[in-house]
């Protein structure tokens, strides 16, 4: 292993690390290597089979899952996704996350609290989730089109459509993690 992918490493500037990279360093450790791996990620039940290649990404702040609300930009530390789990994307290195607040995705698994990653600029597809600005208010709800209305619904009954003339998509939600959970 070169000094400069150590230096990366160690000083956690590099956003993926190969289990080939966990082997090295657990040997360079004198450790089994998922024991490595639960240390790195949080999680003690970690194999490097699970693992496969983790991808490092900023949580950038909070999103409501219900009613719009204005959104303030603050960093909350990183968050430790698998690289599989977000292999359909074109740019990993576009990808953020945001953290939930609020229940109207709930239907979808998708709780308070819980990280979700987005993808930044996607194509619209109908009933997808999506984090949305409307006027300067920000929501992560599925977007539908519907008679030349984009209607805003939940999975949870508790929460009314919403029909907007007009919105900015901020990105698309592509997965989601419960907050706590490394893999």
């Amino acid at each position: 292993m070169s000094k400069e992918q150590l230096s990366l490493t160690e000083s956690g500037r590099s956003d993926t690390l190969s289990s080939d990279s966990v082997y090295k360093f657990a040997n360079g450790f004198n450790m089994k290597p998922a024991e490595l791996a639960g240390m790195l990620y949080g999680n003690p039940e970690a194999t490097l089979d699970s693992l496969s290649e983790i991808v490092k990404l900023p949580v950038k702040g909070f999103i409501n899952a219900g009613t719009p609300t204005l959104a303030e930009a603050v960093e909350l530390g990183d968050a430790f996704i698998r690289k599989i789990d977000v292999s359909g994307v074109k740019k990993v290195s576009g990808l953020y996350c945001l953290r939930i607040s609020g229940e109207s995705l709930i239907g979808d698994q998708i709780n308070n609290g819980d990280d979700v990653v987005i993808e930044p600029f996607p194509d619209l597809i109908d009933g997808k989730i999506y984090a949305v600005k409307l006027d300067n208010q920000f929501v992560a709800r599925h977007v539908h089109r519907e008679n030349g209305y984009v209607i805003l619904t939940s999975s949870n009954g508790k929460y009314e459509k919403m029909r907007v003339n007009e919105l900015e998509m901020v990105g698309r939600i592509i997965w989601s993690q419960p907050r706590g959970v490394k893999h």
